[in-house]
């Protein structure tokens, strides 16, 4: 069983029967109501290093059309990571983004059909440095979008995230 409810055979799509439509990742859409998924982290060697299970809430709120969601990494080491986020559609093709750790000010970006974010963000308590992430999401399918991360400090590469998120049907 997959961590997000189903097995693999019971969520295959017929390509023939899937709507290429709108390929393009909205998360100001596929952020409201719940999502489930998972991911793995990566050293700069390419070396597996934790497994996480992904879950988000969210839901439309405020005066600018803003939508708020928390994101809950639980990793199979223990350790719970939640993120805290609100977001809105800018001008163009950006939106303006906040998380709780992170702070305001963050611009995120259309490139082609995906949505792609970067913010420094510390990991530590008391760290000097906060490494950089850049976060990059792909629709793959109307309910189904692959998350990448890429993070570096100073410009090094020091780790990188693969994740999918499954949009639940309320």
């Amino acid at each position: 069983m997959l961590p997000f409810g189903k097995s693999w055979e019971a969520r295959q799509v017929d390509a023939r029967n899937t709507s290429h439509v709108d390929t393009r990742f909205r998360p100001e859409v596929f952020f409201v109501g719940r999502t489930e998924g998972a991911g793995l982290v990566r050293d700069f060697l390419g070396r597996v290093t934790r497994r996480c299970v992904i879950v988000t809430e969210g839901a439309r709120r405020g005066a600018y059309d803003a939508i708020h969601f928390d994101e809950t990494l639980t990793y199979d080491d223990g350790e719970i990571d939640i993120w805290r986020w609100a977001m809105t559609v800018g001008a163009g093709d950006q939106y303006v983004a906040a998380e709780a750790t992170v702070g305001s000010r963050i611009i995120g970006q259309r490139i082609g059909d995906d949505y792609a974010l970067s913010f420094h963000r510390h990991v530590r308590p008391n760290a000097i440095v906060a490494p950089r992430f850049f976060t990059r999401f792909t629709l793959l399918q109307p309910d189904l979008a692959l998350k990448s991360v890429k993070v570096d400090l100073l410009g090094l590469p020091i780790a990188s995230m693969t994740a999918v998120h499954r949009k639940l049907v309320n």
